[in-house]
């Protein structure tokens, strides 16, 4: 059994989010850090948002992507709140990711979006 992600990208101009799901590894010191070493910039996170199902995510996303054992589309929900909803509740993540333009924030069923950052060094 895995630990699953959602992986997503806010858009300030409709407040929708897009959002790729990631079968393994979606914890902090997993996903989190690839996402913060890896796709730390407005382009990288796109493309993994919007590059639709992963089963795990390394600093490669070609090799992500060629690894994959599903072609699953991203998904667009209406807002942040709809995204973090169907993230875990039919999606089935327990992590939420998304990129805010600045940053990645992370979020659980049973806490608030903070920085990715911030939990890495509760980690280190």
């Amino acid at each position: 059994m895995g630990t699953s992600a959602n992986i997503g990208i806010y858009n300030p101009k409709n407040d929708s989010v897009i959002a790729s799901y990631c079968h393994y590894d979606g914890y902090v010191e997993g996903v989190g850090r690839t996402l913060v070493k890896s796709y730390n910039s407005q382009y990288d996170a796109e493309i993994v948002a919007k590059g639709g199902y992963l089963s795990s995510l390394s600093d490669d996303y070609l090799e992500s992507k060629t690894n994959s054992v599903n072609s699953d589309a991203p998904i667009e929900y209406e807002n942040i709140a709809h995204f973090l909803k169907q993230s875990f509740n039919d999606t089935g993540a327990e992590y939420a990711y998304v990129w805010d333009g600045n940053a990645w924030f992370v979020a659980t069923e049973i806490m608030a979006f903070e920085e990715v950052q911030i939990n890495l060094k509760k980690v280190a």
